[in-house]
């Protein structure tokens, strides 16, 4: 029923919307424009009516009226008001559903009283900044004054103007189609925030509470590090870290040595099957590692490496070959050859060029594969929760399996197990697990978003 009157709003609204258009359009072909005329053709019929009673101001050609109304420009007309207000709709309906959740849940109200908060500051802020501008004051300063409410405005409408500046051009600041912009820009930015931070504290929360079952509030009322003491005293939470840690070491350094070699080879000489060589490698990128699960358990257990973790990398390096080669390769593409024939002139060997002149310059890409390969073993669970839970060959009976497992594989036992059930601990080592992946990003930023503007370019 609610889908039913959705769908008859939508129609009555889009009907009223196209007349209003097309009333408005034959208004400003008889020359009258301006906000007044495009009220009375939102008025169904009578807009209609009035304009035709109207005296034409230009000399209006009777086939531009006819063309007005031609199937053409009202088939177009429909199609694009049709689609702005299916838009608007998406937008409308989900607010609307936010909107009355938040009158029956208190947590909700909350975060929307949060985020209105916040967007109000966010709002007032970027409106002293833009004011402050105009007058000529700008900085970090501007910015951190801003932040006061009320008393940023007072402060730099008192101050002298440093720039010639008309009291016309400072209102448009306050014009609302100026201000509705800052609004829906500065309230996409928060709740872009909000969906990304809520989770980020709740699990810090979470880690905190000391609880194994889940907790039902953002953050605990007496937070404390039972969760920790226990990870580290009644699990195997540092050989799981090791062994993690291990394998990305050996993914990060073998794997991106191996792939920029073979990249170097692809994208530097020329030999028979080098084209389709590339496009198998291609193809292979498509199908995903799980399909060969059986595959690579019967491989491992024929050469008896089953149960050992660091063995793992085998299947984590072959598996990034593919899309990595492509990457690098084009990258490297882009390196002129001038300078590979400069060294050879100067009798620098092909080691040497690769060594002395590829690598250096191709810093940003092998940051964003090498950070890439290392975060590649923390993230997996279907490989190593499969892998690794048989013992290895000559095991002793009373051999402990924990010891071989990753990270993953430990933690989502606190989740999944019902003997070894949780939640705090997950969350715990959830946050230990992104510690070194967060090092890694702060260390590397600037070699990773150069790395990923290149590995977008074609080779």
């Amino acid at each position: 029923m609610i889908f039913l009157w959705i769908l008859i709003s939508y129609f009555v609204i889009l009907l009223l919307w196209v007349n209003q258009g097309t009333a408005y359009d034959y208004a400003t072909k008889k020359g009258y424009e301006g906000t007044k005329y495009r009220w009375i053709a939102a008025i169904p019929f009578y807009g209609f009516s009035y304009f035709k009673k109207l005296k034409s101001s230009k000399i209006l050609d009777e086939r531009e009226v006819k063309h007005l109304f031609s199937f053409d420009i009202l088939s177009k007309r429909i199609g694009l008001y049709a689609l702005l207000l299916l838009i608007f709709f998406m937008f409308l309906i989900p607010f609307s559903v936010l909107i009355y959740l938040s009158l029956r849940n208190s947590l909700l109200q909350t975060l929307i009283g949060i985020f209105v908060v916040i967007l109000l500051f966010l709002l007032h802020q970027g409106t002293v900044v833009d004011y402050a501008a105009k007058k000529g004051y700008e900085g970090t300063t501007v910015g951190l004054i801003g932040l006061i409410p009320v008393y940023g405005f007072i402060y730099y409408r008192n101050l002298p103007k440093r720039r010639n500046v008309s009291n016309t051009t400072l209102k448009e600041v306050f014009k609302p189609s100026h201000m509705f912009s800052r609004l829906f820009v500065y309230a996409e930015i928060t709740l872009v925030a909000i969906v990304v931070i809520i989770p980020v504290v709740y699990i810090f929360g979470m880690a905190f509470a000391g609880r194994a079952s889940i907790p039902n509030t953002i953050w605990p009322d007496s937070p404390n590090i039972n969760a920790f003491k226990f990870l580290f005293e009644e699990t195997k939470f540092t050989t799981w870290y090791w062994n993690t840690l291990s394998i990305a070491l050996i993914n990060m350094f073998v794997g991106t040595f191996l792939i920029t070699g073979a990249a170097y080879v692809f994208a530097r000489f020329s030999f028979k099957g080098k084209k389709a060589g590339l496009l198998t490698i291609l193809v292979l990128q498509a199908f995903p590692s799980f399909m060969g699960l059986i595959a690579m358990y019967v491989l491992f257990w024929r050469f008896g490496i089953l149960g050992q973790p660091r063995m793992l990398s085998i299947l984590y390096i072959g598996g990034s070959i593919p899309g990595n080669l492509w990457l690098i390769k084009g990258f490297l593409t882009q390196i002129p050859k001038d300078l590979d024939e400069s060294a050879m002139i100067d009798g620098a060997n092909k080691f040497q060029i690769f060594i002395w002149i590829i690598l250096p310059l191709a810093v940003p890409i092998l940051t964003f594969v090498a950070v890439s390969m290392f975060m590649g073993p923390w993230m997996d669970y279907m490989l190593p929760g499969y892998l690794l839970q048989f013992k290895p060959e000559g095991a002793p009976t009373d051999y402990d399996v924990q010891t071989q497992w990753t990270l993953a594989v430990g933690l989502f036992k606190f989740i999944n197990d019902l003997n070894l059930q949780n939640y705090s601990a997950f969350a715990a080592g959830a946050l230990l697990v992104g510690l070194p992946i967060t090092i890694l990003y702060m260390v590397f930023q600037r070699y990773l978003i150069e790395g990923i503007m290149a590995g977008a370019t074609k080779g």
